[in-house]
């Protein structure tokens, strides 16, 4: 199965659903949703329907995967649960991108995405640049200066925004801009961030920064400090739960780790989870920004079991020795982990491996890999981005 026969699949499921009324008036046409005009629970029911047919179709067997059905665990709330949004300014709108359509916008006065403070303070920033007469970027030219206005929120709504620009001699201007940023309420940071390229990306090249340097996440008894281009899971409401139920995989058995490593670890979410129950974690991480605020955040919340390694993951792991760790804990991006760092955890052979899965389709890639060496213990899936087709997976394979 391909990804768009995947997301084809989970739509045909979830069309299938019980209609409602969308909270959106633009839901049907904006791409930042694509099922708010079904019934959550008929989201969830499509999701756990389309993932149990892809794995039943992978054939996993072999390693271990035998199940008729597949549980995916809901948001607590459908609603206001993103972390972060990247909203579109071109052609004097601000929005998001149509379903299908990259080079329409769908202008938005309201996003039930984030909460209503949040999108507000986004809006305000984009009409106090059009007041300054900084132009909206055209992504058919290539021409104009604003391409994105990114809002971050904590769970105490608290706001990093950030202006992702095209070059321009637009010094001043931002300086107001910027003030008008601060004065929004919750705001603590914005961010001038630079995309002087044709592609098309919401992410850039820190220029400038106004009030705080990074924003504060909490998540349980941890805060994590973040900036406008580090990643961090996008569901505020369901995060927690995965956090946990990692945790609980690493340590369910009752035994302490000796020795845990976390690849792809970010700014050190999953590995503070872990601290206060294993021996030690070692952070791996490829984005040098994120290995220097997971550094950060481990020394701030006292865990001095926590050490954030700023390295490529498979170069890291080709540098270790057989039994270097008891437990691998992975959270990769959707190209997922690969052929080549698949068999260096083969090698390496921890007594188990945790897999948090943002994409199943290259899931399933790994686990056939994996089942090399690994038995498929439990799989499950959370829905971390509701009324969308996509859904996350946690794998539990141990070592046969």
């Amino acid at each position: 199965m391909r990804s768009k026969e995947f997301r084809q699949l989970v739509g045909e499921l979830a069309r299938a659903g019980t209609p409602v009324e969308p909270r959106c008036p633009h839901a049907k046409e904006c791409g930042g949703c694509a099922f708010q005009d079904r019934a959550y629970e008929s989201q969830v029911a499509a999701k756990s329907r389309a993932m149990a047919r892809l794995f039943a179709e992978a054939d996993l067997a072999e390693i271990g995967y035998q199940a008729d059905s597949f549980d995916v665990v809901p948001s607590p709330d459908p609603y206001t649960y993103r972390t972060r949004m990247d909203y579109v300014a071109t052609k004097g709108r601000f929005g998001l991108r149509a379903r299908g359509k990259f080079n329409y916008i769908v202008e938005l006065t309201t996003c039930h995405l984030i909460p209503p403070m949040a999108f507000a303070a986004a809006h305000a920033v984009w009409a106090r640049a059009n007041e300054l007469g900084l132009p909206d970027y055209n992504i058919r030219s290539h021409e104009g200066f604003l391409r994105y206005v990114v809002v971050r929120r904590s769970p105490d709504d608290r706001l990093l925004l950030a202006a992702v620009t095209a070059a321009g001699p637009y010094d001043s201007e931002m300086e107001r801009l910027a003030e008008a940023a601060l004065a929004q309420p919750g705001v603590v940071s914005f961010h001038w961030l630079l995309n002087d390229s044709l592609t098309d990306l919401s992410f850039g090249t820190p220029l400038r920064h106004w009030g705080a340097a990074t924003l504060p996440m909490r998540v349980g008894t941890t805060s994590l400090e973040v900036g406008p281009n580090t990643f961090f899971q996008n569901n505020v409401h369901l995060l927690g739960r995965l956090l946990d139920a990692v945790r609980e995989a690493v340590t369910g058995d009752g035994e302490r780790a000796v020795s845990v490593v976390d690849l792809y670890g970010g700014v050190g979410t999953i590995a503070l989870h872990l601290a206060p129950q294993v021996a030690d974690v070692t952070c791996v991480e490829t984005v040098a920004e994120s290995a220097e605020l997971a550094t950060c955040n481990s020394t701030a919340n006292g865990a001095m079991n926590v050490r954030a390694v700023s390295m490529d993951v498979l170069t890291y792991l080709r540098e270790q020795p057989a039994g270097a760790c008891e437990v691998a804990v992975a959270d990769p991006p959707r190209t997922g982990l690969g052929p080549e760092v698949c068999a260096e955890l083969l090698r390496l052979a921890p007594r188990r491996i945790v897999y948090v899965s943002c994409n199943p389709l290259t899931l399933v890639e790994d686990l056939r890999a994996l089942g090399a060496g690994y038995t498929l213990h439990a799989l499950t899936g959370y829905d971390m981005f509701p009324h969308t087709p996509h859904v996350e997976a946690l794998a539990l394979l141990d070592l046969r």
